[in-house]
């Protein structure tokens, strides 16, 4: 096989593959957004139970943050999970 043929070959396999990986960061990113808000809503619909103002604020995403933690790693502690619900109430 000629280099230049070669060349042309190499090219558009490495196109493929930076293609696909920049459309599986873009899922990725959108799922992640997705999860995150869901996550945000369920805190605020917990913390609230239907209420327009929660009782008890950080001390009830304290334990999910503890056990999200333990399962998940890092991203789940109650520091990030008060950012979630904050965000998820405009503020």
């Amino acid at each position: 096989m000629a280099p230049a043929v070669y060349a042309g070959l190499q090219r558009e396999i490495a196109d493929v593959v930076v293609s696909s990986r920049a459309a599986a960061a873009r899922n990725v990113n959108a799922l992640m957004t997705a999860t995150w808000w869901e996550i945000r809503r369920r805190i605020v619909q917990f913390e609230q139970g239907g209420e327009g103002r929660a009782a008890c604020g950080e001390a009830l995403i304290r334990r999910p943050a503890t056990d999200l933690s333990q399962r998940f790693g890092r991203g789940f502690g109650w520091c990030n999970l008060a950012q979630m619900r904050a965000f998820y109430l405009g503020g």
